[in-house]
């Protein structure tokens, strides 16, 4: 059973969450301020954080870039009365994975945790490129989607999950064009309204990770006014 983490000050809206997610066989806790919030991430360490913005002691945007400064793991769906795009960028540039405004339907969130989980699980179940336990090689890149890990030589990159999935989503088809529309139905789901640019940014970021440990900063190529691709030559790039 996952474990849910919910950080809501609204305590009827903390039980309304809390009540359908157990109904729906998960485990959820609720805390009411940020400071709570904090220690029981820390004690429970949960499978999904639930994040309200407007929290009474401290802004929720601070608790999700202080949480994804070392774990960039732990899915956070952000809940939220603000529906300003800038909110909405700045919530999912720091590392969420959702952002669902209020007032909200409490059978789409519960749809959204259902379906983040059955794709989640399925990403983690499935087996690509053909190397042992899914590995994906490329030259001198290696993504293991067992261990969550992503190497070039042989040295580690420190690389968050959605930007490891967008990478092996890419390196998976080499040579295969990807919209932004593309990627954010395959990573977020097609149920997600999302940004297309936010995909600028995450690939921004994965480039920056790769060329600091590659001389070779063409892993991923930008197809002007389309999207991108994983560059098919990647057996003739510099080790």
């Amino acid at each position: 059973m996952k474990n849910i983490l919910v950080i809501e000050d609204d305590p009827d809206i903390g039980t309304l969450i809390r009540k359908t997610l157990d109904s729906a066989h998960y485990i959820t806790s609720v805390s009411e301020t940020g400071e709570e919030g904090l220690k029981a991430y820390k004690e429970r360490l949960p499978d999904m954080l639930i994040l309200d913005l407007s929290l009474p002691d401290m802004d929720g945007i601070e608790i999700c870039r202080n949480i994804r400064k070392n774990d960039e793991s732990t899915p956070i769906f952000i809940l939220s009365a603000r529906d300003e795009e800038i909110d909405r960028i700045m919530g999912l540039e720091l590392g969420a994975d959702d952002y669902i405004t209020k007032p909200f339907s409490i059978r789409e969130l519960k749809a959204r945790v259902d379906v983040f989980f059955r794709r989640w699980e399925g990403k983690s179940n499935s087996k690509n490129g053909g190397a042992p336990d899914g590995e994906i090689v490329r030259g001198t890149l290696k993504i293991d989607p067992v261990r969550r890990r992503v190497t070039i030589n042989n040295k580690i990159i420190n690389i968050s999950r959605k930007e490891f999935e967008i990478l092996q989503l890419l390196a998976g088809s080499p040579g295969k064009v990807f919209t932004r529309e593309m990627i954010l139905e395959t990573i977020w789901g097609t149920e997600w309204d999302g940004f297309e640019r936010m995909i600028d940014s995450h690939i921004k970021r994965i480039r920056s990770k790769l060329d600091r440990t590659s001389a070779q900063p063409e892993w991923i190529e930008t197809i002007w006014g389309i999207g991108y691709r994983f560059n098919d030559n990647y057996d003739k790039l510099p080790a």
